[in-house]
């Protein structure tokens, strides 16, 4: 076959911390699409025209890197067809189970089987806090990962190499090096210096695809050593080379201060005429200059590598869709072709937060020093993200060459993170709940599906696909550059939307509690040199008297996760006795409703105003009015039953509260409540 009849694709995947479960379930069913498909074409039976769709490289940050680096060891295992109970009682097919027990079962905050989970406190045996949350979950995830099946499995059902996979293929993940590398800048006769922190791990993979055509020019010009399949799969355990990678892995996916930084090393060579993802100015292939890193004088790496310590890459890096650009670039420095006519290769980027973070309607205009602290390094996060060319090209909507999966469940308007259960808590969320997490894989799986049969589709005008209408005998088109076969063609059900039982909640704050007891007291001892010191903080963290540390730290927590939950409709309301349609039910709340209850939740104020809330969620107060009084008349065991007070604001408003959080009885006498209220400092806005 000739090389235009292949449509190349580097496929990106975007950070996203718990969120990692949906786009492990779109690689699952992006991998379960292309094995149907192969298969289909070797048997002659494939519908449509004659081309390949090879993935020729895999980038990702964070946990989107961690799913390219998992995947591509799932990959090596064999396809393994799998149905998965999920809490719920339903099921889940894949095809990479162990995709998804990394993802779904796995990486967990409470385990119920007593098993190693993110607040254990494993970790901190050798007395050293590395991190808020136990790290060495991850490192469990990624060894069993790289042990594969036990011996008793039975052998997969289509082992590699994959006639879908480019040979080799390239994965990339992002990094942020907190050494950084140096480069200079020559200002004759002077140089300007500066550190380059947004640092990538490169590995190219041989055995797993045997398109040995499909590979890019630009990652070959990496100076890098292959993976081999035979070393993932020896006897006695993988070749340190696959080690390396797993750990690189581990190392992207380390969200700074919540989960450990990883030491990591490189060779100095894998520096040294390193290709950038950067166009040369007149988009010349020929003038494609490599950029080498200054080395201090003096200074010499032993046996050729040193070390450094590295964090979540998606810090710097978030969508490393660029280098998937120039990974699948036919001559490895020109525009890929954009037209649905002309183009033969694309980025797929699967992100679960489309639409990342949106210009604040509110800001407090807050110039003191610790607003500034506070809001200095997400702005630098943000800001090191900013890719404005690549703005440009987004606009322009007859590109052909970039395609987005994001989370869109039936209904919605477009595509958000609203639509994922783990996108509460900034992305944390979906740790809380295994079916948070059940939800999002199938979610993925769904989401891709009904991307490849909709979107992903080229005319039969396209070389790829024939170069005529008439071509082979097709029609126009447009048609699917994978076409769904067999087991792929069937709909993936969209899941019920998952709630977390009020019971596991309450675990789940007793073992944050745990967690902070153990953690606190040894970071005190490991950061703080005077005794003295460390002693007022004790002190201040369990005894003193109304208001310790350890007491106003966990009900913060535990209020803003309740917040949370009830805004978005994830926890279990509690009330039985109602009909799933009556309109006390939270899941018949509006969003804008849920809004209201969860400001009654997260607040800092014991007390709420129609008029204060109204102002935080942007609603009339007749509409706030509205949604307190349905709250109020709900049974006390709702866990979104709002408590009228007889306490009035300083301007004559009527107090509200959740009922879980009505100040107690003493508080709430018309004498001595005030005086009460006077000394432990009730407050309403």
């Amino acid at each position: 076959m000739s090389e235009d009849r292949t449509f190349r694709i580097g496929l990106t995947m975007a950070g996203a911390i718990s969120a990692g479960a949906y786009t492990a379930g779109v690689f699952d069913f992006l991998t379960r699409a292309l094995a149907a498909w192969d298969e289909a074409k070797k048997n002659g039976t494939a519908p449509g025209p004659d081309h390949r769709a090879p993935i020729v490289a895999m980038t990702g940050a964070s946990a989107g890197g961690m799913t390219a680096v998992l995947g591509a060891i799932a990959l090596g295992r064999g396809l393994r067809p799998t149905t998965k109970v999920t809490y719920a009682g339903g099921s889940v097919d894949c095809v990479l189970p162990g995709l998804y027990e990394a993802w779904v079962e796995q990486v967990r905050m409470v385990s119920d089987d007593g098993r190693t989970d993110l607040l254990s406190l494993d970790d901190l045996k050798d007395g050293k806090v590395r991190s808020l949350l136990n790290a060495g979950l991850l490192d469990d995830i990624r060894d069993g990962a790289l042990r594969g099946p036990p011996p008793q499995a039975l052998p997969p059902v289509q082992p590699p190499p994959y006639g879908f996979l480019a040979e080799p293929l390239d994965v990339y993940v992002t990094l942020t090096n907190l050494r950084g590398i140096e480069y200079d800048i020559s200002f004759d006769p002077n140089v300007y210096r500066m550190l380059n922190h947004g640092d990538r791990k490169h590995y190219a993979i041989s055995g797993l695809g045997s398109d040995a055509g499909a590979r890019g020019d630009w990652s070959a010009k990496d100076p890098l050593p292959c993976l081999t399949l035979s070393g993932l799969n020896r006897p006695g355990g993988p070749a340190a080379d696959w080690a390396e990678m797993g750990l690189a892995a581990v190392a992207t996916g380390a969200f700074p201060v919540g989960l450990a930084a990883r030491v990591l090393h490189a060779g100095v060579e894998d520096y040294t005429n390193r290709p950038w993802p950067i166009a040369n100015p007149d988009n010349d292939p020929s003038d494609d200059r490599p950029i080498s890193p200054t080395w201090p004088d003096g200074w010499a790496a032993a046996n050729g590598r040193f070390g450094f310590v590295a964090v979540d890459g998606g810090a710097i890096d978030n969508e490393p869709f660029e280098l998937a650009r120039f990974a699948i670039m036919k001559d490895g420095n020109s525009v890929n072709a954009r037209g649905a006519d002309q183009a033969d290769r694309a980025v797929i980027m699967v992100a679960p937060f489309p639409e990342g973070y949106g210009f604040p309607r509110m800001d407090p205009l807050d110039d003191g020093l610790v607003a500034v602290i506070k809001a200095l390094l997400p702005t630098m996060i943000q800001q090191a993200r900013f890719k404005p060319d690549e703005l440009v090209a987004a606009a322009d909507s007859t590109i052909n060459s970039r395609f987005l999966i994001a989370p869109k469940r039936q209904g919605s308007p477009t595509v958000s993170s609203n639509d994922i259960a783990c996108g509460l808590l900034g992305g944390f969320g979906g740790f809380l709940d295994q079916s948070f997490r059940e939800h999002d894989f199938q979610l993925g799986q769904r989401n891709c599906q009904r991307f490849l049969s909709t979107y992903f589709l080229l005319p039969a005008s396209n070389p790829v696909m024939g170069g005529s209408p008439g071509a082979a005998g097709l029609a126009a088109g447009p048609w699917p550059i994978i076409p769904l076969v067999d087991g792929a063609a069937k709909e993936v059900a969209e899941p019920a939307w998952p709630r977390m039982a009020m019971s596991a909640f309450e675990t789940l704050i007793s073992r944050i509690e745990q967690r902070a007891e153990a953690v606190v007291p040894l970071l005190t001892k490991q950061e703080i040199g005077s005794g003295l010191l460390r002693f007022a903080i004790t002190v201040a963290w369990k005894y003193l008297p109304w208001a310790s540390v350890r007491g106003k730290l966990m009900q913060s927590i535990r209020r803003a996760i309740l917040a949370d939950l009830i805004r978005r409709d994830q926890i279990e309301d509690g009330v039985t006795t109602l009909s799933e349609m009556d309109p006390g039910r939270l899941r018949n709340f509006t969003a804008p409703q849920r809004q209201i209850l969860a400001a009654l939740a997260g607040t800092g104020f014991d007390l709420r105003t129609v008029s204060g809330l109204a102002k935080e969620t942007g609603m009339s107060q007749t509409e706030v009015l509205n949604a307190l009084g349905i709250a109020c008349g709900l049974p006390d065991e709702a866990v979104h039953k709002v408590w009228k007070s007889d306490i009035k604001s300083s301007g004559g408003e009527e107090g509200y509260a959740l009922y879980s959080r009505r100040p107690a009885l003493l508080k709430s006498l018309p004498v001595v409540g005030w005086v009460v209220r006077k000394v432990t400092d009730v407050t309403i806005d």
